[in-house]
């Protein structure tokens, strides 16, 4: 099967799309409820480009998926869509305007995935490690689209990002940040966790997010690294927040909790329907 035959494969019409979104690794029926919310108040005209766009969007997810990185431009766009060159460059002025978009896509899926997590009734750290799950969850459903946040952050992509696509992934990192920010500061007021004087809640926030990005991209892109293959990749993640939350001395302390009982509740009361996708 050639890749351009396997990329067609991959394209699924909007009425097929649809169709499936109660199962899709991006929304789900809630996807569809949030995209229905988001067109109150446009004209035809607009809920039209919205929808084109969501699907170029999805277009340019498979073009990655099957040609890589290196693989996607608006040519190959355009090429591969039922839509002009004009049409397409009416929607991002560059492929690097583009990626950001799927960046949009990304973070926003992850921000989801996040708030299901935090409805987990369990401690705070036990939140915090639904959260954690979460975040593997979506590295595991979505690799390329993982991958476009940090794509996204390289300075040759930015600066030819539209202002607007700047202003709305700010804004999403922003809420991403609050939301972590939050959760060490529950942990606080609940008196699990007491943070040193040296130290500062941005500090545990970034500390936190490099530990469990780093050890996903590892996980998922480098799994035949001598450091990841010789692990077990089911405790690999489950292992690194351990060893990072006890070093915060955030309680109860992995000594005298079992916290593998909790990831596995994670995924059976929260997450059951979406670990069905990965194949």
């Amino acid at each position: 099967m050639s890749k351009e035959h396997e990329l067609s494969q991959h394209v699924m019409t909007e009425q097929e799309a649809t169709r499936s979104s109660n199962g899709c690794s991006h929304g789900g029926f809630k996807g569809l409820l949030d995209k229905s919310l988001a067109k109150m108040g446009l004209s035809k005209s607009e809920q039209k480009k919205l929808d084109r766009e969501e699907e170029l969007v999805d277009l340019a997810v498979a073009i990655l998926n099957v040609h890589g990185f290196a693989g996607l431009s608006l040519e190959k766009l355009t090429a591969e869509s039922r839509y002009s060159k004009g049409t397409i460059y009416n929607h991002f002025s560059s492929k690097e305007d583009c990626l950001s978009a799927l960046c949009i896509r990304a973070i926003s899926s992850i921000l989801d995935l996040f708030k299901r997590a935090l409805a987990f009734d369990g401690c705070s750290r036990e939140k915090a490690v639904a959260v954690h799950y979460s975040y593997q969850l979506y590295a595991r459903l979505e690799p390329t689209l993982f991958m476009t946040v940090l794509s996204s952050k390289a300075p040759g992509v930015r600066e030819k990002t539209s202002l607007e696509r700047q202003k709305i992934i700010d804004e999403l990192e922003f809420e991403v940040n609050n939301f972590s920010d939050a959760m060490f500061r529950n942990a606080v007021a609940d008196g699990s966790l007491k943070i040193p004087a040296h130290l500062t809640i941005e500090t545990l926030t970034f500390s936190n997010w490099a530990m469990s990005f780093g050890t996903n991209i590892l996980a998922t892109s480098a799994a035949e690294a001598k450091a990841v293959n010789r692990l077990d990749p089911n405790t690999i993640l489950l292992q690194n927040i351990g060893i990072v939350l006890d070093g915060m001395n955030w309680q109860p302390l992995s000594k005298d909790w079992d916290y593998q009982k909790t990831w596995q509740r994670v995924e059976r009361e929260i997450f059951a329907d979406d670990i069905k996708l990965i194949g």
